[in-house]
């Protein structure tokens, strides 16, 4: 499979092979290819989506059974669990609507529906229902903010020159992940300092104890196909990556770290799906 999304980068410099302990990948036998897995917190389900953002896609771990909850083309991104594994949060929108008009939808397993959430779908996946701050990107700035949820207020955490994305909250809510460019900077979620730089590649989580950053780095020959991809672990304080895969015929990406330091992912080229455990 192939992903819109791309880093070309080539700097590999300060990076430690297999500093860490990551077993064996084993597969998790599917019909079909998907992508961009994002696990529940007790890992029993696991979000999925299909290539170009295609619908989402609920897979239950127990008897690996995958349940189709929205067929729209583009919605396949920035979805989050509830804190307590039975909700999870997806945007959505009509045919004919833009991605800046994506409204949000709140599925529960239970009921096994979804039902219309009032929430700014530029706070997912920031928001895991309890929330009461979530992280984002301004569209007019493309400056990371963080809203209260409370009290409605917002300020600035990225207030260094660039553009920024892909903010991530800490679990303990105190820092924040962004990317800029392909760089990867950590900032104080008060926004009162000016970031530390971390690594090159695309992070997608923290682990429980907030001290490391997992994602993957892509690279490609002509900025359009991705020629290949491992996964990585930042180390946030020291400013070390640690490469987690070294394969030639795989294209790890979009590691999900879930339980007990468990991680999903996937090959981008077949489509197929993996999990591994992380031994720090």
């Amino acid at each position: 499979m192939k992903t819109k999304f791309l880093l070309v980068a080539t700097l590999f410099l300060g990076i430690a092979l297999q500093a860490q302990e990551f077993s064996k990948p084993k597969e998790i036998k599917l019909k079909d290819s998907f992508t961009n897995p994002v696990a529940s917190p007790d890992g029993k389900y696991v979000l999925l989506t299909k290539e170009h953002n295609r619908g989402v896609y609920l897979l239950d771990m127990t008897t690996k059974k995958v349940t189709p909850v929205a067929p729209e083309e583009g919605i396949g991104y920035g979805y989050a669990w509830n804190s307590d594994s039975k909700t999870f949060y997806f945007k959505t929108k009509s045919e004919k609507e833009y991605f800046s008009d994506a409204k949000v939808k709140a599925y529960t397993i239970g009921q096994k529906k979804s039902k219309d959430l009032d929430l700014n779908h530029n706070f997912l996946p920031a928001y895991k229902g309890k929330t009461e701050i979530v992280v984002h990107t301004n569209p007019s700035t493309l400056k990371i903010e963080a809203t209260d949820l409370k009290t409605s207020k917002s300020w600035t955490v990225t207030n260094d020159e660039g553009q920024f994305y892909n903010a991530i909250l800490s679990n303990n809510g105190t820092k924040v992940a962004v990317h800029k460019g392909a760089d990867i900077w950590v900032y104080d979620v008060n926004g009162t300092d000016k970031g530390k730089y971390v690594g090159t590649g695309l992070v997608t989580g923290w682990s429980k104890d907030d001290r490391y950053l997992i994602g993957f780095l892509d690279e490609s020959h002509d900025g359009h196909s991705v020629d290949n991809s491992e996964l990585l672990l930042f180390d946030v304080e020291n400013s070390r990556t640690v490469k987690l895969t070294s394969t030639e015929n795989q294209i790890e990406m979009f590691p999900s770290l879930y339980g007990n330091n468990q991680v999903f992912f996937t090959d981008e080229k077949t489509g197929k799906l993996y999990v591994s455990t992380l031994k720090f």
